[in-house]
């Protein structure tokens, strides 16, 4: 993308900007498939818990994106922080459903 006819377009700082709005997004992307498991596995047992977990991984993600391309690396350490505070509160509830669903139990 930054070759050719078009490098020329913009400049250095667009470039940088771009690129870590760019990465932002990539990263989005890596995370989401872990995300939506641990999602449906926390929901089958704690559908409030999981959606309000839901909800902060959204807000957070919102967070890292605009401090990833604001700051740079650096400026998305708070969103960083908030998504993996999420992601260690649905595991601990993925394993609960996990256990709950092997001692055959129906509902929380």
């Amino acid at each position: 993308m930054g070759n050719g006819r078009y490098a020329e377009k913009l400049t250095y700082a667009q470039w940088y900007k771009f690129n870590n709005a760019q990465r932002a997004h990539y990263n989005l992307v890596e995370s989401a498939p872990s995300i939506f498991a641990f999602l449906f596995i926390s929901g089958l047992y704690f559908p409030i818990p999981s959606a309000v977990l839901g909800l902060v991984v959204v807000i957070s993600r919102i967070i890292y994106s605009i401090g990833y391309v604001a700051g740079g690396p650096g400026g998305r350490l708070v969103g960083a922080l908030l998504v993996d505070l999420a992601l260690l509160g649905f595991l601990g509830l993925s394993f609960a459903s996990g256990i709950m669903f092997v001692l055959g139990k129906t509902s929380a």
